[in-house]
């Protein structure tokens, strides 16, 4: 029998780095639920309920700072601040609302993949079809056969070869595990399952794995060839990996893990900091002179302790408060770790104070991003290729392009720049075109409308500034009308 379940051997060396920065991304909750994992017990040697006890107030008493998974929520954050361009045919455009087939949209699902890049490094995203004959327009329009798209993390990919065909090298399989559910009276049942994705004598086929029946092996429980509309079987699985350097099989790095780790070690000099402050941050009473009597009889009465009670002592005896000096080497420790996350691009946990010219800001901004940038162009680039097969099995015409934003710094328009930009238009220096392009780049018009939408809603709108003006040389002082 085929062990579905095999796993390449660098998808089980990436486990441990992925692991690691999926939980500090996650927060305290995950971090502090591995306990040992990131924070080891101090002395692990003594086993007495004495010292769990002792290692369970010093996990409780440690802070973890989230630098990690706020700094992916920036960056994300960075690319969605304009709404990707989507350019899809007609048939296509469920896709911006339901790309999924379970209500997710691509603007959604690709938050989602380019936060998983960010992660590990990695992702998929598989393009799949009805297992049906062939499909009709009409089935098609009403939603009765759709192609979509979903995506699987890097972990759900535990397998995957390639083909040289010709000059090509393409996927021939990809394994996925997957779970599914079965009703279990009012509860619901979860067991796992392998959708495998290969090349059988040139055609694609996809086969869904499970349980023959309670621990027993895995076998096939679902097979069928998807189709294009018109019938003909796909000769290429329609799987697309996206990766932080390029989109190719091979397992990338991590973009964050770097700062993962410093995120992890901060945690435990967090931890070592709040166990000293307890431990050494509350005063101690001394008493110096005393005879084993003024002991015992100390001892019986009990001792008061503060500025309104009386402390007798006996002749010759003394008192004081020893505490302890401060001992500043953790917290350089700490303060060290926050400065590295800063350099590594945690612009989140600590603004810079000094003032920065715009061109300093621009520059700053272009070399933190560069690694952003190659993701969000990596992202655009898969979901372009899966749009382009979503419509080839769709039978539709037309462009497909999904392009995320690549402008991290946000622009702002001053009334120096605009009143140059409707110089330069009316002039004739710059084109409708190019004028609406610099207007979408600073928000004032919907980055979503073509420029045909644009000269549509100026010819039947009668609102405005009304500056249409003939300056004698036909043209008109309209910024954003037709010349």
């Amino acid at each position: 029998m085929a062990d579905v379940e095999y796993k390449r051997p660098e998808y089980e060396a990436a486990q441990a780095r992925w692991r690691l920065v999926r939980d500090v991304c996650k927060g305290s909750e995950a971090v502090k639920g591995a306990r040992e994992l990131y924070l080891p017990k101090p002395n692990p040697h003594d086993t007495s309920n004495e010292n769990k006890q002792r290692y369970d107030n010093y996990l409780a008493r440690a802070v973890f700072y989230n630098a990690t998974g706020r700094t992916r929520d920036g960056l994300v954050g960075a690319v969605f601040r304009v709404v990707p361009t989507l350019t899809v045919p007609a048939l296509l455009d469920y896709m911006a609302t339901d790309a999924n087939g379970a209500g997710i949209s691509v603007y959604q699902q690709s938050q989602t993949v380019l936060a998983d890049v960010l992660e590990t490094g990695r992702s998929l995203i598989m393009v799949d079809f009805p297992a049906v004959e062939s499909a009709s327009r009409a089935d098609m329009q009403s939603g009765k056969a759709r192609a979509t798209i979903t995506a699987y993390p890097a972990e759900a990919v535990i397998n995957w070869r390639t083909t040289k065909v010709g000059a090509r090298h393409m996927l021939s399989l990809v394994v996925l595990r997957e779970t599914h559910e079965t009703e279990d009276g009012f509860g619901i049942k979860t067991e796992p399952q392998y959708r495998v994705l290969s090349l059988q004598e040139g055609i694609y086929t996809v086969d869904v794995w499970r349980r023959t029946g309670g621990e027993g092996e895995f076998g096939i429980a679902e097979s069928y060839n998807p189709r294009r509309s018109n019938g003909q079987p796909w000769s290429e699985i329609t799987a697309f990996f996206v990766g932080a350097q390029n989109n190719d099989t091979s397992i990338d790095e991590s973009p964050l893990y770097d700062l993962a780790e410093i995120n992890a070690g901060h945690y435990r000099n967090s931890a070592d900091y709040e166990d000293a402050a307890y431990l050494c941050g509350q005063p101690q009473v001394f008493m110096a002179g005393l005879d084993e009597q003024w002991v015992t009889m100390l001892e019986e009465k009990g001792i008061y302790f503060g500025s309104r009670a009386i402390l007798p002592l006996p002749q010759g005896g003394s008192a004081g408060i020893l505490q302890a000096q401060a001992n500043t080497m953790i917290k350089e420790a700490l303060d060290t770790k926050e400065r590295q996350m800063i350099a590594l691009g945690a612009r989140l946990v600590e603004q810079g104070s000094a003032t920065k010219t715009a061109t300093e800001a621009a520059s700053d901004n272009a070399a933190e991003h560069s690694v952003l940038s190659l993701v969000a162009s990596n992202v655009s680039e898969a979901y372009t290729k899966a749009l382009q097969f979503a419509a080839e099995f769709m039978g539709a015409s037309g462009k497909c392009v999904y392009a995320l934003n690549q402008d991290f710094i946000e622009a702002r328009l001053d009334p120096q720049t605009l009143a140059e930009l409707v110089k330069s238009w009316q002039a004739g220096a710059i084109t409708d075109a190019d004028l609406w392009a610099q207007f979408r780049r600073f928000g004032l018009i919907d980055a979503e409308k073509s420029d045909d939408d644009i000269r549509e809603e100026l010819a039947s709108s009668t609102s405005g500034l009304n500056l249409d003006d003939d300056n004698g040389d036909g043209r008109t002082t309209d910024p954003v009308g037709n010349a």
